[in-house]
């Protein structure tokens, strides 16, 4: 009878260290749940590589060449809504360089530059409600726009600066495609035009297809 006793103590110190143990990990694996939830969703960089109508596609009367863009860039999430990009773009001849009489051959780059600025993903909440595409560098935009333009063809290198207030909407193609279009009206400087400065409004569009990932 001693010896049963002894068992069934045992039993029951047994079953509360088991009880108390399955609590902690239910406790932990809330805490870690938590904290997943509480961990932005935004966040993140989006890298693409891509093409369309952006600075960069040219047509050049002199060299009778059409010049495609290429553009490589970079978005990241400071808050789910608001991001910030940069890109780097360059228009490539797409027929046969000239021969010119030195000996020199046209350049297979044309025009090339940079952009930069920051966007804010605006009524995410309600395009969720709506059943519409959101989420992580998806939905429609507002933002800022600075670019500057220089040119392989052109006498003057730097073709122009502009900055521009935009609206866009970026949209995911399947996987790894990305569809991004946007326009808006800004202040623009040709540095060319003559001797003194030239600032004048300028419009900006741009539609891009892509292809990229999200890396952290």
């Amino acid at each position: 009878m001693h010896f049963a006793a002894i068992i069934t103590k045992a039993s029951c110190a047994t079953g509360v260290a088991l009880v108390v143990h399955l609590s902690a990990v239910a406790q932990g694996s809330d805490s870690t749940a938590a904290t997943a939830a509480a961990r932005p969703a935004g966040s993140g960089t989006l890298v693409k590589l891509g093409t369309g109508l952006t600075p960069g596609l040219e047509y050049n009367s002199y060299y009778r060449r059409l010049f495609a863009p290429l553009v490589l860039g970079a978005e990241h999430h400071l808050t789910p809504a608001v991001s910030v990009f940069a890109n780097a773009f360059g228009g490539f001849n797409t027929g046969r360089r000239l021969r010119f009489a030195d000996g020199s051959r046209s350049s297979i780059i044309g025009e090339y530059g940079f952009d930069a600025g920051g966007r804010y993903y605006y009524n995410q909440e309600k395009r969720r409600q709506k059943s519409r595409a959101t989420g992580p560098f998806v939905g429609n935009y507002v933002g800022l726009h600075a670019t500057a333009v220089y040119s392989n063809t052109t006498y003057y290198a730097h073709r122009y600066s502009s900055l521009t207030a935009i609206w866009g909407m970026q949209r995911r193609i399947g996987k790894y495609g990305w569809f991004d279009a946007y326009a808006g009206l800004g202040i623009g400087y040709e540095p060319y035009f003559n001797s003194s400065d030239h600032y004048d409004p300028v419009p900006e569009v741009g539609i891009k297809f892509s292809l990229g990932g999200r890396v952290r």
